[in-house]
């Protein structure tokens, strides 16, 4: 039961990191900057563990689809190596940066790319966790251009309306 719960959450979150940087694409200009340099028709996989939730991701030049299954050929990927530490990176009770240190997470794919990934999560996480969290799973909290608020507003609405289906 305990595996299926953080499996639920796992999943969850990584649709809400989907929806919110689809909507920060649109709030916060270092977002909006950072899409607009990738490569039409770059993928990205985020891998949670061993028979746990993934997240495929692709730029079409306009938009970040979520993607049901893996593309052909996946450009870049993040593996973690465990459902346990990703429910831990996911939740906020460890960053990007500590999950580095500690190991739980495999990268590949042009280091570049897979970096602007991570910059993208941690923008998307300061949004979305409260400073306090913030503060401690991001190695600097950036001073956010938009209201924390006003993202929850439109992922709410797009959530409503399907927008990242």
């Amino acid at each position: 039961m305990k595996r299926f719960i953080k499996k639920l959450t796992v999943a969850a979150a990584l649709r809400l990191v989907h929806a919110a940087l689809v909507e920060l694409r649109w709030l916060d200009p270092f977002v909006r900057e950072q899409m607009e340099a990738l490569p039409v028709g770059i993928s990205y996989a985020i891998h949670t563990g061993h028979d746990a939730p993934t997240l495929y991701v692709q730029w079409d030049g306009k938009r970040l689809l979520r993607l049901e299954q893996a593309p052909a050929k996946t450009t870049c990927e993040l593996r973690l190596k465990s459902l346990a530490d990703s429910f831990l990176m996911f939740t906020g009770q460890i960053g990007l940066a500590h999950g580095y240190a500690r190991h739980s997470f495999t990268m590949q794919g042009e280091i570049a790319d897979v970096m602007r990934l991570a910059r993208l999560v941690d923008r998307a996480e300061a949004y979305l966790f409260p400073a306090f969290m913030s503060r401690r799973i991001l190695t600097e909290v950036p001073a956010l251009p938009s209201s924390p608020l006003r993202l929850y507003g439109r992922l709410i609405l797009g959530f409503l309306s399907r927008s990242y289906t």
